[in-house]
């Protein structure tokens, strides 16, 4: 699933952030210290204990941003201790632990597809609403039974200033080789590459699911010599810099970071861009019980995942975060309600049940 390439790059991304001065030393460093956390190249590992929460994301520098984000505060609030760990919480894994009764981890940060995935095969447990507040995540499918939204990003149309001869204003744009001429960059994972080229086609967003994958095929198709595949957030942010590409299909977190580099020159647009559901689940079995659930309670706070935009780019879930959103903030926000407002949802029903199968055969297009 694209959310998973999405969490891993998070852990770059903070790392590149420091480098660039947009976030300090002390930002990074001073909430694993208030949480009592040790983290050795990015990553802690995690032995849960009923009197501790173990929260596994994707590691590197998103375990010290989760950390300082939810982790501080809820300790603080609670009591509770708390870790995040960096071990990435593949499905795989997680059955493997279910499975063997050695559940060592009480919280991942994964997608709703998975939640799904996972949930319906008895190795998740059900998030508990009495505790965690379903009215505090967009309307859909962003609290599902075994997982429920914390954090979301983005696909969207980024695009080099200084070679184009006017802001592109929608996919159409993308696949318009006459009038804006120039390689272009699209994702190899299939996740949010298909919608855009049926909106290029003309497909409107109350039609777009499910995939007609054999016309959005034939629309890439069209101009496959002028695409260029990523595989990572750093890559497609390093085919812009080195002038690679005019366009490209890309995550707001990293479209951010190019126009703040560039000081504008890169930019992009937020219409039709392709919105995603991070989420946090619970493995059957986890060692800290019903506390875990007080922990993702504690995270639906906006305030907290404002700190969490203000460090990772990473859209706030809980719709109260755009009262605490200043102009800057609402600008880089792919969750701040004018910008959801020209996004499509991306249909984690249609990718739980398509996405091995499409992922497969859209690797054999490229390659053709």
């Amino acid at each position: 699933m694209t959310v998973r390439h999405f969490q891993m790059d998070n852990a770059l991304l903070a790392a590149e952030k420091l480098r660039q001065g947009t976030i300090d030393r002390r930002q990074f460093l001073a909430a694993l210290a208030a949480a009592g956390a040790v983290v050795v190249s990015g990553a802690k590992l995690g032995y849960a204990a009923s009197d501790e929460i173990v929260i596994c994301n994707w590691g590197g520098a998103a375990v010290e941003k989760m950390t300082q984000a939810f982790v501080v505060p809820f300790t603080k609030a609670t009591g509770i201790k708390a870790v995040v760990v960096g071990e990435g919480p593949d499905t795989g894994k997680i059955r493997a632990m279910v499975e063997a009764k050695n559940v060592t981890w009480d919280c991942c940060d994964t997608g709703i597809a998975d939640s799904k995935s996972l949930g319906n095969k008895g190795y998740l447990e059900p998030i508990d609403y009495s505790v965690v507040d379903a009215k505090k995540v967009p309307p859909g499918d962003n609290a599902a039974k075994f997982g429920i939204a914390n954090y979301f990003f983005s696909n969207v149309l980024a695009y080099d200033a200084t070679k184009v001869s006017r802001p592109p204003t929608s996919w159409a744009d993308f696949y318009n080789l006459k009038d804006f001429p120039g390689k272009r960059t699209m994702c190899k994972w299939v996740g949010a590459q298909l919608e855009p080229a049926l909106f290029a086609d003309g497909v409107t967003a109350d039609k777009m699911y499910p995939l007609d994958v054999d016309r959005a095929f034939k629309k890439i198709k069209s101009i496959l010599p002028d695409l260029v595949f990523w595989e990572s957030g750093a890559q497609s942010q390093q085919y812009f810099r080195d002038s690679e590409v005019v366009m490209g299909n890309i995550w707001n977190t990293r479209a951010n970071l190019l126009k703040t580099e560039t000081k504008g020159r890169i930019d992009w647009i937020w219409n039709q861009g392709i919105l995603q559901p991070s989420a946090w689940i619970v493995p059957k079995g986890n060692p800290a019980g019903a506390n875990v659930f007080k922990f993702i309670a504690s995270s639906q706070d906006p305030g907290q995942q404002v700190e969490l935009l203000k460090l990772l780019g990473n859209g706030p879930a809980n719709p109260a975060a755009d009262a605490l959103l200043d102009d800057a903030l609402r600008k880089i926000s792919p969750t701040y309600s004018k910008n959801m407002e020209q996004q499509l949802a991306l249909n984690t029903d249609w990718y739980g049940e398509h996405e091995a199968d499409t992922q497969n055969k859209f690797l054999d297009l490229i390659a053709s």
